[in-house]
């Protein structure tokens, strides 16, 4: 995809609240309740890939049916902020436990320039939800780059879970929905989650053109991409530092993080085939 970010000034009216209407999509029980609204998020800034099935059903590259599902992805931008909304079958409160075949939200990554270096990560649970990092080495999946269950070979170019970084804003938004709402696209009984965010510009200074944001959860069992253009990102002089407040608190805050993650054991790969899929 190669079309630059619509600068348009009606993403300012995006409330990082959980709730995706502001996005112009819909719950009617039909196909187009994951269209947006093409003013704010053009074709090239989003990824829909609903699909059902019960706990065996294969995603790609894994398995887990709904409760697994990244069904879309959508990025907006304006003048100071981007802005996530993802949509999944995977609820916030579900358990990281390996052992037991439970496994837990990933992180959003963002990797400019399509070299797979994964440069950023944005934490989407714990204490420091909604902080953005410059990753220094991420945690991956279950699976191969063939698709075959392979935690001792993982495909790299799905990374799952910030493991150490460098934090470099904790000013953004985010909330990961816990109450989940049924009756989005054509299959209504589904339990979808939605995970929201917004990240000061200013946090990629330095960074612009082509970049691919995607997110999973920890086994990776199904993974969700965009990949835009962002038009080129001022330095923080050019836009007064967005406050001094702000940039004393930048300034403090890049601390080394380290996340202690469990480390994945054997997930049962056998199941049924495809289920039905939705893709716009």
């Amino acid at each position: 995809m190669s079309i630059c970010f619509s600068l348009d000034a009606s993403a300012a009216s995006i409330t990082i609240d959980g709730d995706v209407a502001d996005w112009g999509l819909h719950r009617n029980g039909n196909r187009a309740d994951w269209l947006p609204n093409p003013s704010l998020v053009p074709a090239s800034q989003y990824t829909v890939e609903d699909q059902t099935g019960y706990s065996g059903a294969r995603l790609f590259p894994g398995y887990g049916g709904q409760a697994y599902d990244a069904e879309a992805f959508y990025i907006a931008m304006d003048s100071t902020n981007l802005y996530l909304a993802l949509v999944t079958g995977l609820s916030p409160n579900t358990v990281n436990d390996p052992a037991h075949n439970s496994y837990g939200p990933g992180d959003f990554a963002f990797d400019f320039g399509g070299d797979g270096t994964f440069e950023f990560g944005l934490e989407t649970t714990g204490s420091q939800a909604g902080s953005l990092y410059r990753v220094s080495a991420w945690d991956y999946g279950l699976w191969d780059t063939n698709g075959n269950y392979n935690p001792g070979n993982p495909d790299l170019s799905h990374p799952t879970s910030i493991m150490t970084g460098s934090l470099v804003s904790s000013v953004g938004q985010l909330i990961y929905n816990s109450n989940p709402f049924k009756n989005m696209g054509v299959f209504n009984n589904d339990n979808h989650y939605v995970i929201e965010a917004s990240i000061p510009l200013i946090a990629f200074s330095g960074f612009s053109g082509k970049f691919d944001v995607q997110w999973t959860m920890n086994c990776a069992n199904d993974a969700i991409a965009v990949d835009p253009i962002l038009s080129t990102v001022p330095e923080p002089n050019s836009v007064l530092l967005l406050s001094a407040g702000l940039v004393g608190l930048l300034s403090m805050r890049r601390n080394n993080y380290l996340l202690a993650r469990v480390l994945h054991t054997a997930n049962d790969p056998n199941g049924a085939g495809n289920r039905p899929r939705t893709v716009l």
